[in-house]
């Protein structure tokens, strides 16, 4: 049985730090990865090591669109520009010739966080679509 850590119980896996703006955001992934209820949510703190405070989740199951277990993650930027991707899997939809659903089939998939003007970050809403291309 994994040890959980009594200040963050339900961290998992995956843990992930990006900087932007002088703030440092600590991500991680939250439950079981076979649970739909998987999720990523995060920290910030002004060093990369802590103390950090505690912002809740940024992604979480879409049930609506089929879209469970949202988690492992990782978070890249386009170099010189705001513009930021997270990419992470989430349990492959069923349908025809696709044994997805059970937390065993995933997909990966790449959305886009915003940040708002207080630094935190804005639920991630997980979409069907891919995120495309940033048109400057």
């Amino acid at each position: 049985m994994p040890t959980r850590s009594p200040v963050l119980p339900d961290f998992r896996e995956g843990p992930f730090v990006v900087e932007r703006d002088g703030t440092y955001y600590f991500m991680r992934s939250e439950d079981d990865t076979r649970s739909e209820n998987y999720h990523v949510a995060y920290a910030t703190g002004p060093p990369p090591l802590g103390p950090w405070t505690e912002r809740g989740t940024i992604l979480s199951k879409r049930p609506e669109y089929g879209t469970l277990g949202t988690g492992h993650h990782s978070v890249v930027n386009t170099p010189g520009t705001d513009d930021w991707y997270i990419v992470y899997h989430r349990f492959a939809p069923n349908g025809p010739g696709r044994p997805g659903g059970d937390g065993t089939h995933r997909e990966t998939t790449v959305d886009r966080p915003r940040f708002t003007a207080g630094g935190r970050i804005e639920p991630v809403v997980p979409t069907l679509e891919p995120a495309g291309p940033v048109r400057r």
